[in-house]
């Protein structure tokens, strides 16, 4: 079982404004086990958003064949930002389905999921012990993935980024950094977080690629609805991980993002700081 991460974004405040045929394309040619007939199959999903001070989380540990599409949960939320992990395994006559090796963590309006290699029991018997009163006792499933996640958190809290309504980009940045400096785990390590109005990710293993919808025949940028289009300069963006590189990388229009801690602001989906 392998997991893959997967982040939307999207300038307009209403909203995810995804052309559904062209998501399709681009997850068929891309996310390993969505396209029926391979080697490989989805068999289940977390896939979370933050709407205002809201987070929603909804999770299909368990998916037994393909009558429920992930475009459903993708799209379902009306938020700028839109996380998901997905359970990938490969397809066996006897039908094995095991739960999605990645689920999203949430903590007032932040959401994150981890993938990576195990904790040693020492570094997170640590690293419980230095979480915060609030947010210790807030864990949940107690896995590795809840433990990055609330480790970011605490080094966030630390920089006093948890005290305001959205913290600022570089403090997110910072905090990134700082967890991967007390973590020191060799990669594969990737953790992907956001509040609603930023998202961040810390990138060390794997691939990660972007995607944008192509322009139209006049060459300008659309942004493209679930159902048709509309005609404005606010930009999306398709953010997806794996843990290998695609067969041919980039396909269907993707640029590589490079390794390394960097942010989006949702209301610019398409420039990258770092």
């Amino acid at each position: 079982m392998t997991a893959v991460l997967l982040a939307l974004l999207d300038a307009h405040p209403d909203g995810p404004g995804w052309a559904r045929p062209w998501l399709v394309e681009t997850l068929r040619a891309n996310l390993p086990g969505y396209a029926e007939g391979t080697e490989l199959t989805l068999r289940g999903w977390s896939v979370g958003a933050a709407w205002g001070n809201e987070t929603l989380v909804q999770s299909r540990p368990i998916v037994r064949n393909r009558s429920v599409d992930p475009l459903d949960d993708l799209l379902r939320t009306p938020a700028s930002c839109v996380l998901a992990a997905f359970g990938v395994q490969p397809t066996h006559p006897s039908g094995i389905v095991a739960p999605p090796a990645a689920q999203l963590s949430r903590f007032r309006r932040w959401l994150g999921v981890r993938v990576g290699t195990p904790l040693p029991p020492a570094l997170a018997s640590s690293l419980r012990q230095e979480l915060p009163g609030f947010l210790a006792r807030h864990q949940v499933d107690r896995g590795d993935g809840e433990l990055v996640f609330l480790s970011f958190l605490t080094q966030l809290h630390a920089a006093g980024g948890l005290r305001k309504a959205y913290s600022e980009p570089e403090l997110i940045r910072q905090a990134l950094a700082a967890t991967a400096e007390r973590l020191e785990l060799a990669p594969p390590h990737n953790l992907m977080v956001s509040d609603g109005r930023t998202f961040a990710m810390l990138h060390d293993g794997g691939t990660v690629v972007s995607f944008e919808p192509p322009p139209d025949q006049a060459g300008r940028q659309r942004r493209f609805r679930v159902t048709g289009e509309a005609d404005d300069d606010r930009r999306t963006n398709l953010l997806l991980h794996s843990e290998e590189a695609p067969a041919e990388a980039p396909l269907h229009g993707g640029e590589r993002v490079a390794p390394g801690v960097f942010s989006i602001d949702v209301r610019q989906p398409r420039v990258i700081e770092r």
